[in-house]
This record gives structure tokens, C-alpha cells and sequence, in this order.
């Protein structure tokens, strides 16, 4: 029996080699690119027509996976991916402290610097929202930056002033810097999950259509942006398994 196609759902990159606005969805694209596992990319530009309202998901044969962490657990059973197959338990319980650290808190730092930052206005409203016809673009931004605004509130985030939050951001990116030290990876010679989420969310920050302070938070360590372009080279590397569905 012939192994299932795996099917990707997430926002769109605009080719292969370039990293989606989503950290979610580039942390999927990466690790099945690191896997050497081939996968057919799906762009949705609305999550609220997907399985659980949220992206990335992925189809496996008959299965269907809502979640970027659930994804990563299936691939491991299912696949057999794990980049932590080398780390002791303590690097383990390591690592998924910086992970919850990256996508608990840095995650909507990044969401409050695009939505919400007056230094950014515009920016999520041609690049979310371009593509779709002007009677719409605007209604649907409209409503969109409305629960974006209540979710960093109810979050907590949103309830902080910009110096604070990005004083956050600061201490977080510290943090993994001076994990990574003078290392390749976060933890040695070979990339790990904890990679492949950091990744995702410093390549993000880095990009160079949202104007945000995050970027100069990050381009103040210089071990993260070569880091950063470590792992990009890596990613890049992997652009020939992704086909498409357009």
C-alpha cells in the first residue's frame, strides 16, 4: 500500500522558497522540508472556513489535523519525524520551554506589531488582504482587525503600552540568543523543533513588508540573524518536495 499524499492547508508564501506571514504555517512547511518528506501546499485565505477555524491543518490520507502542535505529534507517530531524537531529557523539557515562550508570548508581540502598531499601517491590509475584491477587502478587514484587537485583549497582551510590550519582546529575544550562544542550532550541530519554531517567528519578524520594531529587536543580536539565515538556507533547500495546488 502506497503512503498517503500529505496535504498542507495554510496561508499563502509567494513561492516556494519564501516563508508565509503565518509563524504557524512556516513551522509545518519547515519541519516537513527539514523531514525530507514531500507535501502538497493549499493556500486558504480564510480560516474560518477550515475544520477547527484555524491554519495550518494538514490531511494525511483520511485524516485530517487541526493545529500546528497536534501536527507535529502525528507526524511523529504517523511519520516517524523527530528532530529531537538526540536530546538528552533536559534539553527536551529546554526546549519546549523556549516553544511555549516563542509561540505563547513573542507570537502576539508579532500580532500586536501588525495589527495593532501605527508604524504598520496598511501593511496587514494590502498583504492579508489585497487579493480579495475591493467590495470586500474592506469589510472584512474591518472585522478582522475588530477580533484581532479583542483576542490581544482578552490575551492580556493588548492591555500593555507599545514600550512595554515590546520591553517584552526584548527580554524574550534575549533569551534566545543567549541560548543559541555561538552555536549552529539551539541545541548543537544539528537543527531541532525548537529550531524549526524559532525559525518561524524570527523570519517573520525580519521581513521586510511590515514595518516593526521587532525587527530592529532582532537585528540587534547579530547571532540571531545569521541564525536566521542559517536556518532560511535550509528551509530554501527544501523548496523541491513542496508542490502545489494551484
Amino acid at each position: 500500500m502506497s503512503t498517503p499524499q500529505l496535504d498542507v492547508y495554510g496561508f499563502p508564501a509567494a513561492d516556494p522558497k519564501a516563508t508565509s506571514a503565518s509563524p504557524f504555517t512556516t513551522k509545518i512547511e519547515c519541519l516537513l522540508r527539514l523531514a525530507g518528506l514531500p507535501y502538497r501546499m493549499h493556500v486558504v485565505t480564510n480560516p474560518g472556513k477550515t475544520p477547527r477555524g484555524k491554519l495550518p491543518y494538514l490531511e494525511d490520507g483520511t485524516m485530517t489535523v487541526s493545529d500546528s502542535e497536534h501536527i507535529v505529534a502525528h507526524l511523529k507517530a504517523a511519520r516517524g519525524v523527530d528532530l529531537d531524537v538526540s536530546l538528552t531529557p533536559l534539553e527536551r523539557a529546554q526546549s519546549h520551554a523556549l516553544q511555549r515562550m516563542i509561540e505563547e508570548r513573542l507570537y502576539w508581540i508579532i500580532v500586536y506589531s501588525r495589527w495593532i502598531d501605527p508604524a504598520n499601517d496598511g501593511a496587514v491590509y494590502e498583504q492579508f488582504f489585497g487579493s480579495l475584491p475591493p467590495v470586500l477587502r474592506g469589510l472584512i478587514y474591518r472585522s478582522a482587525l475588530k477580533t484581532t484587537k479583542a483576542a490581544l485583549h482578552h490575551q492580556g497582551l493588548g492591555r500593555h503600552t507599545a514600550d512595554e510590550i515590546y520591553a517584552f519582546a526584548a527580554r524574550d529575544l534575549e533569551a534566545i540568543s543567549q541560548t543559541l550562544g555561538d552555536k549552529p542550532f539551539l541545541f548543537g550541530d544539528a537543527p531541532t523543533l525548537a529550531d524549526v519554531v524559532a525559525f518561524a517567528s524570527l523570519t517573520n519578524m525580519l521581513r521586510p513588508d511590515f514595518k516593526t520594531a521587532l525587527r530592529g529587536l532582532v537585528e540587534v543580536r547579530p547571532n540571531l540573524v545569521a541564525y536566521e539565515t542559517r536556518m532560511g538556507a535550509l528551509y530554501e533547500d527544501g523548496a523541491s518536495i513542496r508542490s502545489s495546488s494551484q
